[in-house]
């Protein structure tokens, strides 16, 4: 479900940014949308046989739908799924790496790194898939998402609706149980291929 709910948002958003800028319903819709993928990448840590073979098929999202994701939005940040890739790395420093310093150390030039590359989200979004994995089993979890994106708002004022993110921990948290798993080509296809999809129709539109 909350899958859904986080693609459901996703496209929410992006149609409404390209096609309908002036309504900023669809833009407070597709704030769910970023904390939920971050909580299933924390979750896909948890149940996947193999993180590199998941971090790679991240990255191979990621490389498939940045050229897309450019010419759409016109920007030159990276893609979503490089963030979502960052965020899995920092769990797995997390995780394994011997050590508290090791672990602040990694964490922390991950964070550097998403902000100097340009990441979607940036350190914002490394530390909210970390959060979500260290606190998945509490209810810390939502004060805890709650403070980064208020902090993240202070830090990039531009981004106030952010601040519609937090149902979307409540949601994480009460409906984890609820959860189901998807096909995973729609799960891996359905970023690049609804991106593809908004920028033929835009070109057609003449947007």
């Amino acid at each position: 479900m909350l899958r859904i709910i986080a693609f459901t948002s996703m496209a929410i958003d992006h149609i409404g940014l390209i096609f309908f800028p002036q309504f900023i319903i669809f833009r407070i819709i597709g704030r769910l949308a970023m904390p939920l993928f971050a909580f299933n990448i924390a979750q896909g840590y948890v149940r996947t046989r193999s993180v590199p073979k998941y971090g790679q098929r991240i990255l191979l999202l990621a490389l498939v739908s940045q050229p897309i994701y450019y010419f759409l939005f016109n920007n030159n940040a990276l893609n979503i799924c490089f963030t979502l890739l960052f965020g899995l790395i920092a769990i797995y420093i997390y995780d394994r790496a011997p050590g508290y310093f090791l672990k602040v150390l990694g964490v922390l030039f991950l964070s550097f790194l998403a902000f100097f590359l340009n990441l979607e989200y940036g350190a914002y979004g490394v530390l909210l898939i970390l959060s979500f994995y260290i606190f998945r089993n509490s209810v810390w979890m939502i004060v805890v998402q709650s403070i980064l994106v208020f902090s993240f708002i202070l830090v990039n004022f531009g981004s106030i609706f952010s601040i519609f993110a937090i149902p979307a921990f409540f949601l994480a948290y009460y409906f984890k149980k609820y959860d189901f798993r998807i096909n995973r080509a729609l799960q891996y296809f359905f970023y690049p291929a609804h991106l593809l999809l908004i920028y033929l129709l835009s070109l057609i539109l003449g947007q």
